[in-house]
């Protein structure tokens, strides 16, 4: 089995959201070589550099959190998720010097982030995070994982109608085909031919794993995902299943065509680097054709 370089390896996650981002951090915390620190995700360049992504910036905290902080840090214990984030967000060489530490812990080999919202960043902000770990001797590689686009934008909906997001007493077909899938945010998410082509600039293709919701928990998707991260695959985890949303019901194969055609580079990009999504995603006939062609 391949290991990290020394000192370690930093892995940036770039979504897709629902697209099994949360397992893949969940799974990657079960390794003993694997600190991914304090937080889920970290947003922190999505923040700075995306402006639908604003809101995810950290408010400054108050006199009495910083003093707890300042009490933690001499206790030798974990400040508080978004104090770390606050501090990150206005110095990204904090940022670094994190996952740094973390590295330098005993057995560590491996740290990320995994942040979903990444799918966002354009290339030079994708630079300046790689560069600023080369420049520690730490290998900066990305993952980016892919979900049909229909069912990322559905399952989406209808994680923020749990979250209160959205209306709950609306139908997901009717919140979808009011705009929802055409949105900013939405949108920014969701055009993987942009994302890949963004990472391509930036990381070879060693230090880059592609992957397919479809695939992932396959046997398959765990060993080359161990390939990968030099890491071996534990298929007794692919059942566990982190943040996923319930159906509570069907979308029309109107409505199905209607969100697919609106993302139809995306499944015509993906068709040509993936040719499988042909079968394992539902809604690329309604783009491709039933035998593969437009």
């Amino acid at each position: 089995m391949e290991h990290a370089s020394s000192p370690g390896t930093f892995l940036l996650g770039l979504g897709a959201a629902k697209s099994g981002t949360t397992w893949l951090n969940a799974y990657l915390r079960s390794y003993a070589e694997a600190d991914m620190g304090r937080c889920g995700e970290y947003q922190i360049w999505d923040a700075l550099h995306v402006p639908a992504f604003a809101h995810h910036r950290v408010p400054p905290p108050s006199a009495r959190t910083r003093l707890e902080a300042r009490v933690a840090a001499l206790l030798g214990l974990p400040v508080k998720a978004r104090v770390l984030r606050h501090r990150m967000q206005a110095d990204p060489e904090a940022y670094f010097a994190y996952f740094e530490r973390l590295l330098a812990r005993p057995g560590i080999r491996l740290t990320g982030d995994i942040s979903p919202s990444y799918a966002a960043l354009p290339a030079p902000v994708l630079a300046t995070i790689a560069e600023g770990f080369r420049a520690r001797g730490i290998r900066p590689r990305a993952v980016f994982l892919m979900r049909d686009p229909v069912e990322r934008c559905w399952s989406t909906l209808r994680m923020k109608k749990r979250k209160g997001q959205q209306p709950a007493a609306a139908g997901d077909e009717a919140l979808l085909l009011g705009g929802f899938y055409r949105s900013e945010g939405m949108a920014l998410l969701t055009r993987y031919d942009r994302t890949i082509a963004a990472a391509r600039t930036v990381f070879p293709p060693e230090d880059l794993h592609l992957a397919l919701y479809e695939e992932l928990f396959s046997e398959d998707g765990l060993a080359a995902l161990g390939r990968f991260l030099g890491l071996p695959p534990r298929p007794e985890r692919a059942e566990t299943r982190v943040n996923a949303t319930p159906k509570g019901g069907a979308l029309s194969p109107a409505a199905r065509r209607q969100i697919a055609c609106h993302y139809a580079e995306v499944y015509r990009f993906c068709a040509a680097e993936f040719p499988r999504i042909r079968t394992l995603w539902p809604s690329a006939a309604d783009v491709l054709g039933e035998d593969g062609q437009d």
